[in-house]
């Protein structure tokens, strides 16, 4: 999914920093007319230092023009506008060279200063807030490794723009986005694994109100509130929005995941084997959506597909798939998918078909004696007892056989020989099957080698006796 914490960019925040500083009401490069309000005055020294400084600005020479700007602070007093001019103007250029951090204390110092003394109009103080904001922001993103210093400068980041707010003719689309993500950041960074779903839904609550402000919202607002729908752990909204995300925008590959994993985890959440089956069922038609549109083909999104039709109790069309796909290669080949796949048609009692998957299985993994083990059993199922006795022997010469599986196979040859009259075979099976039983045999297999070891004397006694007598 899309991260939703939009992070500002270091090249649109020094972009917005020279815009403020080629545009400041008393700035170098153009003067703006005051109707209401007539900014204060600066002194004869700076005055005549900005005129050796516009130059260096035009130039773009940022740290020629921080280094006269700190020569003039050094004879300002602190108290005066000379001062509050200066800081805005040093903070702006460090903005400008990405020295975010470095840009903090000019610009708070021009805020206070110009606060006590109202030297600022409505639109400075606006401006400035914002930016320090921004300059905030910028800062938590450096403080990553250290969560207490991220969250503080997150803090800081919402308060500027707390007051930004307050003196605000209005909230502007571009600045209610901007909340929304700072109180959504600081959700997550107090506590990755569990935020703070006080602060998402205060970052909810902001991201809809964005969305009435804007005419047409863009899709990063959505994915902002499709997050805090996340974190709030309200799926089914988030579906819904994904919904309406991918009416308007199909070709959204990440989307189309997204959704078919949401329809997924509410599948798997349902107590209700009916409501499971349904948001199974909107997983496969999302998905099908999504490859008509040539997304979501990988192996794993097919197997997925077949996946979701075998847990929503569709085994034929499951089946088919998965043979159609382990065939032609859409679905990458391993022995528990073909056995999966062997199971699939048995639940559907075609045991034939069964058996020809599993045969075909052991062409690809010819040293997989548990393969065979299936088949017999399957023809054990069906009374085919020749058949069975014939891939429990290939079972037992090819190996590949789990100790567990070793037991039931040796046992079930020694039923299927004796059934047979193979009795030499019965009893070298069920010798076997001892021996593997290290604890000692059971009573079921001391009674079936007597069996066995009766059959023989009989039958050899039946062959001495009808014998011809020797010269």
């Amino acid at each position: 999914m899309p991260s939703p914490t939009k992070r500002t960019s270091a090249l649109g925040l020094a972009a917005t920093a020279l815009a403020l500083l080629l545009s400041a009401p008393t700035g170098l490069l153009a003067d703006e007319p005051q109707t209401q309000w007539e900014p204060p005055s600066l002194s004869d020294t700076v005055s005549e230092g900005l005129d050796k400084l516009k130059p260096l600005i035009d130039a773009k020479d940022w740290v020629a023009s921080i280094r006269m700007i700190d020569d003039l602070l050094s004879k300002s007093d602190q108290e005066s506008y000379d001062l509050v001019f200066l800081d805005e103007m040093k903070a702006k250029l460090l903005t400008q060279k990405g020295e975010y951090a470095n840009a903090v204390g000019p610009l708070e110092t021009s805020l206070d200063v110009a606060g006590r003394h109202h030297f600022y109009t409505n639109r400075q103080i606006m401006e400035s807030l914002y930016l320090l904001s921004q300059l905030y922001y910028e800062e938590s993103e450096g403080e990553k490794g250290d969560r207490e210093m991220q969250v503080a400068a997150l803090v800081k980041a919402i308060n500027a723009l707390q007051r930004w707010i307050k003196v605000a003719p209005k909230v502007t689309v571009e600045a209610s986005e901007y909340y929304s993500q700072l109180l959504y950041s600081e959700a997550i960074a107090k506590n990755p694994a569990h935020p703070d779903l006080e602060l998402i839904k205060e970052s909810r609550a902001q991201t809809e109100k964005t969305l009435l402000l804007a005419t047409h919202p863009k899709d990063s607002v959505y994915i902002f509130l499709l997050a805090a729908y996340q974190q709030e752990q309200d799926y089914k909204k988030a579906t819904e929005l994904l919904e309406f995300l991918l009416a308007r925008n199909p070709s959204n590959k990440g989307f189309w995941q997204d959704l078919v994993n949401l329809y997924i985890f509410l599948a798997q959440s349902q107590k209700d084997p009916d409501k499971s089956r349904q948001f199974t069922i909107r997983a496969i038609n999302a998905i099908e959506r999504a490859q008509a549109l040539g997304f979501m083909k990988a192996p794993r999104d097919n197997y997925n597909r077949f996946t979701f039709y075998y847990e929503s109790g569709q085994y034929g069309t499951a089946a088919d798939l998965l043979y159609s796909g382990l065939l032609d290669g859409s679905i990458d080949s391993s022995l528990d998918k073909w056995d999966l796949l062997a199971s699939s048609f048995q639940q559907i009692s075609k045991d034939e078909r069964a058996i020809e998957v599993l045969q075909e299985a052991s062409k690809r993994y010819p040293e997989k004696g548990e393969l065979d083990l299936k088949i017999a059993s399957i023809y054990a199922q069906l009374d085919n007892g020749q058949k069975a006795f014939e891939h429990y022997e290939l079972a037992a010469s090819k190996g590949g056989i789990s100790k567990a599986q070793q037991s039931y196979l040796y046992l079930a040859l020694a039923y299927q020989a004796y059934e047979l009259g193979k009795f030499e075979a019965a009893d070298a099976a069920i010798i076997k099957d001892i021996e593997l039983q290290k604890g000692g045999s059971d009573r079921q297999q001391l009674v079936l080698k007597r069996a066995i070891e009766d059959a023989i004397r009989d039958r050899d006694a039946k062959q001495a006796a009808e014998a011809p007598p020797t010269t």
